[in-house]
């Protein structure tokens, strides 16, 4: 199980916490202030550190973090008013920082990215899986830009982290930016910040992601997803490394490697005049490809076992073993991850049977021609697709826009799913 250090001095949001990272499977530890903290580290060994930076006393979070030893992630927790210290932070060795107030499940996705279960949690050793990662680590010694392309629940997030830690600025910060979910009139200002009063509702000037990235990696993920508008000023900066921020007139600096991410094939956005192509071979200096899973067939029942044991999980039922072998993976890595977790939450401690694992899969077939299978796993997952689609809009009533967000994608590519799977009423 892994360790966290939670330090917070208000005791309310202490215990909040230190139920919500407890139930996602931490071992928690929490101080409410620096003295604490520090005696922890220097007493007990933690995969990560989550810590406000303000806190009473002399000692601050941001003490807490020179603190940690090399190989604990730490994230920093801000108030209003207290970004600049979070991007200090970053710049030296914070994993990723989060403003408060904040949604739980957006700094327990934030830790599941920096902290992963095993190294990287990229997990096979499929002939295909193989050559992904042997070419992620030559990317990672290369310098280059990198773009990693691959289907959704691929991960492909995982990937690039994997290539920042192996590469020559690990000790730099690893900046994420999801291209795919910040309005279009916000990712300027996201990416290259803004001067006070830039905007309507910019009381304060706040630095971008560019900035922040000094020194060591942001991804740009679903940068397919980023306008054309905006693209170009990404291109200026991949080409100078200067920019300037929203109503600023200082040229600014970064020195930062690009690494983006893409689950739509780029080149046909180019050729479609949706992507522009001198911008394509500057984020693509570097490509790698992450298979989908239906395409690591040994690295299925591997992947499901890994999960299993990260949950505390029994055993698979032999129908289980079967159904993970014959089903599709529309979802991929992330898909099986959140099937498999659900099915230990729901066992009990007991065998793991198809059933629980609550996708449809007739085991009682003992075998199907390759063609056969291929067409009912395209079936399959048509069909689980669907299912998926409908259930976001009923949760979310209809609004699209937050269903994309629950589905992990694009509002974009959940409008062409809809209109593929005949879901436009």
């Amino acid at each position: 199980m892994k360790k966290i250090l939670l330090v917070e001095d208000k005791r309310g949001m202490r215990v909040m916490l230190t139920a919500a990272l407890q139930e996602d499977g931490w071992q928690v530890t929490a101080v409410q202030g620096g003295n604490q903290a520090l005696e922890e580290l220097a007493s007990e060994k933690y995969d990560a550190v989550l810590t406000d930076v303000c806190l009473p006393g002399r000692i601050s979070g941001i003490d807490v973090l020179h603190s940690a030893p090399r190989g604990c992630r730490v994230v920093v927790m801000t108030a209003f008013g207290t970004v600049d210290m979070a991007v200090n932070a970053m710049k030296t060795g914070a994993s990723d920082f989060i403003s408060k107030p904040f949604e739980l499940d957006e700094l327990l996705g934030i830790l599941r990215r920096i902290c992963p279960d095993s190294p990287g949690e990229m997990v096979g050793k499929s002939e295909q899986f193989h050559e992904a990662i042997s070419r992620a680590k030559r990317a990672a010694g290369s310098g280059m830009n990198v773009l990693v392309m691959g289907e959704s629940g691929t991960g492909k997030e995982l990937l690039a982290r994997m290539i920042h830690r192996t590469s020559d600025r690990e000790a730099g910060p690893f900046i994420p930016v999801n291209c795919a979910a910040i309005p279009a009139n916000l990712m300027e200002s996201e990416l290259f910040g803004a001067e006070k009063g830039a905007y309507t509702g910019s009381s304060e000037a706040r630095p971008g992601r560019f900035t922040m990235a000094s020194g060591g990696v942001i991804f740009l993920d679903e940068i397919g997803d980023m306008e054309l508008g905006l693209q170009g000023k990404l291109l200026r900066v991949l080409e100078s490394g200067t920019y300037h921020s929203v109503g600023g007139t200082e040229e600014l600096f970064t020195d930062a490697l690009v690494i983006s991410a893409s689950n739509r094939n780029l080149k046909e956005l180019t050729e479609k005049g949706l992507f522009r192509e001198d911008l394509y071979y500057r984020i693509a200096e570097f490509p790698v490809t992450l298979p989908p899973l239906r395409e690591r067939g040994e690295d299925r029942l591997l992947l499901a076992e890994h999960f299993l044991k990260m949950f505390g999980g029994s055993i698979l039922s032999p129908c289980a073993v079967q159904a993970i072998e014959n089903y599709s993976w529309p979802g991929n890595v992330r898909e099986m991850r959140t099937l498999v977790r659900r099915a230990c939450v729901n066992s009990a401690g007991g065998e793991i049977t198809s059933e629980l694992l609550e996708f449809q899969c007739d085991c009682s077939e003992k075998a199907v021609s390759s063609g056969n299978l291929r067409e009912e796993s395209a079936a399959a997952a048509r069909k689980r697709e669907k299912e998926l689609i409908e259930k976001a809009l009923e949760v979310s009533e209809g609004n699209r826009t937050k269903a994309a967000s629950a589905l992990g994608v694009s509002y974009r590519t959940l409008l062409t799913k809809i209109k593929e799977l005949g879901l436009e009423k």
